[in-house]
């Protein structure tokens, strides 16, 4: 009877997908189903909540699902409920309300919705490169977008009331770099071919976000975010601006990786495909070439860049040293206690 009840549970492990509680026991509803110390289990974790086809469920369905995993949490869920309910439940509540503070969040802020506004904005920016007011206003819709996606998934805990003028400042600022950045290369790869002049968006792209991201994350930098001594531990021990800086560099990077296999390869593909016969017939076929290409790039890069670092990331408290005064708050507030190897940050998304 013991060996049948094993190998059911075992069947139950595979079938779930190596899932971080496999066992018949209850999910924790607010921890990643897969662990996050390993790419692999990020990436799981970021393919399952970037899932796009959650922007199409009814708000009323979102809150729904909402209301259901905190009915779980005390127990006090239907009795019918399946184990795969209880998971879609979650998938749509960490899809559609922040994890710090559980606001529902707009669908154009969602990281679920990145992959059709990714796919249009990507194929309008390779699509009218050619023209310097195309490029421009390809840039503000960019960078209009980039801002208020930043904005959503900020660290929330350095939120405070009177925050109001943000997103307006990093709007105009990460407009007009990225703007500045675009014309400045245009004009850098003008003579240099076609090819060349089609590198301009990621560029444009890449300088924008450097800008993008910082400004409308600025709070985070001069109040500093909470920094913890033990992974997943619900007490702050001081709020630091070095680990706000670092969390904030991940992001950027993550977006530009994010951002970098299509723009840089769509161009290369299509640029090859010119010669043939097919194309010289049928040049409007680059288009849809080109918007199936983005999305199958997006696709996969979305979870694999934002998979790179952990949400709750570690770094050593010497780094705190970067600025004196951090690291003497921090030898304070651990007083005789042992000094850990590692303090944990959100570095938000």
């Amino acid at each position: 009877m013991g060996e049948t009840q094993s190998a059911a549970r075992q069947i139950m492990k595979e079938k779930n997908g190596g899932l971080r509680n496999e066992s018949e026991d209850r999910i924790d509803v607010d921890k990643p189903l897969w662990s996050q110390d390993t790419y692999l289990g990020r990436w799981k974790h970021y393919a399952f909540i970037t899932d796009c086809r959650t922007i199409l469920v009814p708000t009323s369905k979102l809150w729904e699902a909402k209301k259901l995993c905190e009915d779980y949490k005390v127990g006090k869920e239907p009795e019918d409920l399946q184990r795969k309910d209880i998971i879609y439940a979650k998938k749509l509540r960490d899809s559609a309300f922040h994890p710090d503070n559980g606001e529902f969040m707009h669908m154009i802020g969602r990281m679920s919705f990145q992959l059709p506004s990714s796919v249009a904005l990507t194929a309008a920016m390779l699509t009218f490169y050619r023209s310097a007011c195309g490029m421009i206003v390809c840039q503000l819709v960019n960078q209009g977008f980039n801002a208020f996606v930043n904005y959503t998934n900020r660290n929330a805990m350095s939120d405070e009331p009177q925050d109001t003028n943000v997103i307006q400042q990093a709007f105009v600022i990460a407009t007009a770099a990225s703007c500045a950045a675009a014309l400045g290369f245009r004009k850098l790869f003008s003579g240099r071919g076609t090819l060349f002049a089609r590198f301009v968006p990621f560029c444009a792209v890449a300088a924008g976000n450097i800008v993008n991201l910082p400004i409308m994350r600025q709070r985070e930098i001069t109040r500093g975010i909470p920094i913890f001594v033990k992974n997943e531990d619900e007490v702050c021990i001081m709020r630091s601006q070095v680990a706000a800086v670092k969390g904030i560099s991940e992001c950027v990077l993550t977006r530009i990786i994010m951002a970098a296999p299509g723009m840089l390869m769509i161009p290369i593909i299509t640029q090859r495909m010119q010669p043939y016969c097919f194309y010289q017939l049928r040049p409007w076929i680059a288009l849809p070439v080109e918007i199936g290409l983005c999305a199958l790039s997006l696709l996969i890069m979305i979870p694999s860049a934002l998979a790179i670092f952990p949400q709750k990331n570690s770094m050593k408290p010497e780094l705190l040293k970067i600025c004196p005064e951090e690291y003497e708050i921090f030898r304070e507030k651990m007083g005789q206690r042992k000094y850990p190897d590692f303090v944990y940050y959100n570095k938000g998304l």
